[in-house]
């Protein structure tokens, strides 16, 4: 599907995000982005129709079909 294939390609900039951005200091700020990206892509799914067609709820359940990328630490620089 269109919304499996767009969830795929979002997940692979986050990871790539993550990868890239993800030491021990940085937490706050990957979590932040991965919940900002999680926000637009709320509003973006909202505006294919005129009227508000998707609630958080309704949001929920979509991400558990098709889960995002979370947030991790993938360089400890301190061992």
């Amino acid at each position: 599907t269109e919304l499996g294939t767009l969830i795929k390609q979002i997940n692979a900039k986050l990871v790539g995000h993550f990868r890239y951005y993800g030491v021990t200091d940085n937490s706050n700020g990957i979590h932040t982005f991965g919940y900002c990206v999680r926000r637009k892509l709320f509003e973006i799914l909202n505006r294919r129709s005129q009227k508000k067609s998707l609630t958080w709820e309704g949001f929920a359940k979509l991400t558990d079909r098709f889960p995002l990328a979370k947030a991790r630490i993938y360089v400890n620089i301190y061992g």
